[in-house]
C-alpha cells in the first residue's frame, strides 16, 4: 500500500496534484492512504471522493507526536511506499522511518529554492533512506543537482492538469456583469495566491508602464499575505481603471474564459500549473522565465516572456498583445496543442514508473 503525506493546510498547486495522482491510482485499483492536515481541503476532497484519508495533526516538521502517529500507521497498515508532498512531510516521513521502517521513500520537490547548507538540511536532503526526489521540472532538477543530491536519486516528473476541464469553456457572462467589465475590453488575468514569491508587485509596476489606446482591465485573483500591501500599491499607482481584485474564486474555467490573455511574474515557480491551465484554455500567456516557467512556455509562439522582475519588458510585451488580436488568437491556438504533454495521465503514469521500480509486481496487490 501506498501511503501519501502532506501537510498542507491550504489548497494550492501541489494539493491538487495529489489530488489527481490519488485518483489515478485509485482507477487502476492500487492501495493507498493519504496521510493529511485535520479539516484541512485536501481532506474535504478526499472524503467526497471515497478516497482513503487520516487526518493527523501535524503541528511543524519536527513534531514527535505525529512521527509517531505515522510510524504506527505504516506498521498496522502495511504501507509498503511512502510518498511525501510538502517539505515538512518529507522530515516527518524521514523522521518516522527511523531505523526500523525498511520501506522506500519517494520525495515530490515542487519548490525551485536552493536546500541550505546547514547540518540539518544536509541531513534532510541526503539522506540514504531516500529512494528517489520527483522534481516537478528540470529547473528544479539542476538545483538539487548544484545542492549535491546524487543524480541517480533525480526522476523529473512534471506536473499534470486535467485536459478534459477545459474540452469546451462555460460561459463567463455572468463573471462579465459582476465585475462590469465592457466587451470592448481585453482582459488580463492573473491567477495566483498573493504572496512574495508570485510578485504581483511587478506585475502591478509593469501595468502602470503600459501606453495602449486598447482599453483594458487586470483581474488579479487570489488571496494571501500581501493582499492589503498589493492593494494600497495599487491605489498609489493610480490603477484604480485598471485593475481588480477578486479575492479568492473557485470559478477557474470560467474566468479562464472570461480572459484575453494569462500572466504570471513570479519570481519562482516549481512549474506553474496555472500557466498549463491557461494553455489548455487556449489562452497567450505573458510571463518571466522564474523558476519552472520557461519550460511550458514556447516563447514568441505561445508566450512572450521577460527575465523576474524586468518590468520595462513585461509592460512593452503586453504592449504587442493588446495591440494584436490575431497574435492573441494564433498563440492561443499555439498552446493549446502544445499544452497536451503535460497532461496528469502522463504525470500519473511516470509516477506509477517510479513506484514500480521500487515495488515490482506487489505495487498492485491488495494488502
Amino acid at each position: 500500500m501506498i501511503l501519501h503525506i502532506n501537510t498542507s493546510r491550504e489548497w494550492r498547486g501541489g494539493e491538487q496534484q495529489l489530488f489527481y495522482l490519488a485518483q489515478g491510482l485509485a482507477s487502476e485499483k492500487i492501495s493507498q492512504s493519504i496521510i493529511g492536515q485535520p479539516g484541512s481541503p485536501l481532506e474535504e476532497r478526499c472524503l467526497a471522493e471515497g478516497l482513503p484519508f487520516f487526518p493527523v495533526l501535524m503541528r511543524n516538521e519536527l513534531d514527535f507526536r505525529a512521527i509517531r502517529t505515522i510510524r504506527q500507521f505504516c506498521l498496522a497498515s502495511q504501507i509498503t511506499l511512502i510518498h511525501t508532498h510538502t517539505g515538512h512531510a518529507h522530515t516527518l516521513a524521514l523522521l518516522a522511518k527511523s531505523k526500523t521502517l525498511k520501506i522506500p521513500l519517494v520525495v515530490s520537490r515542487r519548490v525551485d529554492f536552493k536546500p541550505g547548507n546547514g547540518l540539518f538540511s544536509k541531513w534532510k536532503y541526503r539522506h540514504k533512506a531516500i529512494d528517489y526526489f520527483l522534481p516537478v521540472s528540470q529547473k528544479i532538477l539542476s538545483i538539487m543537482l548544484a545542492s549535491g543530491i546524487s543524480p541517480e536519486k533525480l526522476i523529473t516528473v512534471y506536473s499534470g492538469i486535467d485536459l478534459k476541464r477545459f474540452t469546451k469553456l462555460p460561459s463567463a457572462e455572468s463573471l462579465r456583469e459582476e465585475f462590469g467589465l465592457s466587451k470592448k475590453m481585453v482582459i488580463i488575468g492573473n491567477i495566483a495566491a498573493l504572496v512574495d514569491h508570485k510578485d504581483q508587485e511587478t506585475l502591478l509596476r509593469a501595468i502602470q508602464k503600459v501606453n495602449s489606446d486598447v482599453p483594458f482591465k487586470l483581474l488579479i485573483v487570489g488571496e494571501g499575505r500581501l493582499e492589503k500591501k498589493l492593494k494600497a500599491l495599487s491605489k498609489e499607482l493610480g490603477l484604480d481603471e485598471r485593475v481588480l481584485f477578486t479575492g479568492y474564486r473557485t470559478e477557474i474555467p470560467e474566468l479562464l474564459s472570461l480572459f484575453d490573455i494569462f500572466t504570471l511574474t513570479s519570481k519562482e515557480e516549481g512549474l506553474g500549473t496555472s500557466v498549463l491551465d491557461a494553455m489548455a484554455a487556449g489562452l497567450p500567456i505573458i510571463a518571466t522565465k522564474g523558476g519552472g516557467i520557461a519550460e511550458m512556455l514556447t516563447s514568441e509562439k505561445g508566450a512572450l516572456l521577460s527575465d523576474v522582475g524586468d518590468t520595462d519588458a513585461l509592460a512593452k510585451n503586453f504592449e504587442t498583445l493588446l495591440a494584436s488580436e490575431q497574435t492573441r488568437s494564433a498563440f492561443g491556438a499555439f498552446n493549446k496543442q502544445s499544452v497536451k504533454r503535460f497532461s496528469i495521465a502522463n504525470t500519473i503514469q511516470k509516477t506509477k514508473l517510479v513506484y514500480y521500480s521500487l515495488l515490482g509486481q506487489t505495487l498492485y496487490e491488495k494488502v
